[in-house]
């Protein structure tokens, strides 16, 4: 086939496609159409009443037949009117409206009761936490307190330990010390028995443990130079001697006495 032919005969090929694509687009838009006029919206067609007369040929003695009743015309509901649905569809609008404010108020009083709830809640917890701070002050301050108070008690008492003491020292090893001991010595002396064992210049270190008022809870002796009976004598003699004289200065006063015991100066 020539070049010719062959351009030929395509064109007669897509001029028939072209053809075909038209013919069913027709086809469509003739059912569209159709489609289209089937539903729309049509007036019910008005039937007329036609009134008629049939006359019949029967014989004489045939009863006449009764007339054909007239044929009742249908007619469709008239729909309702523009104006009443607009009233009716801002009717539904309004209620919607009053149903959507109430669910907001609604919503805004929940969530002004939340609010309040959490305020409460808050404002409860801070008097809690203020009320055991100041519990917590108050007791650091009584335990301040306390321990001023301690502290004070047992300076006082050191003080007036300290000036005792001070006071004792100063009557240690003064005139009036030796003159009470002195009064002790001649009581002891006086209630001695010498043993046979004594000798000539007996002298000998007494301990004596005594209570308020001089009264003797015990002895002992210490350096002597005498023999057991010597220093028998000497601790029977303490006894006997017991309650010991009271100083005359309350400062003088010892519980652990110590005095030298030597009668026979």
């Amino acid at each position: 086939m020539s070049l010719a032919g062959a351009h030929q005969a395509r064109h007669e090929q897509w001029l028939a496609v072209l053809l075909s694509v038209l013919l069913h687009g027709a086809v469509v838009a003739l059912l569209g159409w159709g489609w289209w006029q089937f539903h729309s919206v049509r007036p019910a067609p008005q039937q007329l009443a036609i009134e008629a007369t049939v006359v019949v040929e029967r014989p004489a003695t045939a009863a006449p037949a009764p007339a054909a009743a007239p044929t009742a015309s249908v007619t469709p509901p008239p729909a309702a009117p523009a104006p009443e649905l607009a009233a009716r569809h801002e009717r539904e609008q309004a209620r919607q409206e009053q149903a959507e404010r109430e669910r907001e108020s609604q919503r805004r009083a929940e969530e002004q009761a939340r609010r309040e709830r959490e305020q409460q809640h808050e404002q409860a917890q801070a008097q809690a936490k203020l009320r055991s701070q100041e519990a917590a002050t108050r007791k650091a301050e009584a335990v301040a307190h306390a321990a001023a108070q301690d502290k004070a008690r047992r300076e006082s008492e050191l003080r007036a330990q300290l000036t005792a003491e001070e006071r004792v020292n100063a009557a240690r090893g003064s005139a009036e010390e030796a003159a009470w001991l002195a009064l002790i010595r001649e009581r002891v002396t006086r209630n001695w028995i010498r043993p046979p064992s004594a000798r000539a210049g007996v002298n000998c270190e007494v301990h004596v443990t005594q209570v308020p008022g001089g009264v003797v809870t015990g002895v002992q002796i210490g350096n002597c130079n005498g023999d057991s009976a010597v220093r028998e004598s000497i601790e029977a003699a303490v006894y006997r001697a017991s309650p010991l004289p009271v100083p005359s200065n309350p400062d003088l006063f010892d519980r652990n006495l110590k005095f030298s015991f030597h009668p026979d100066e």
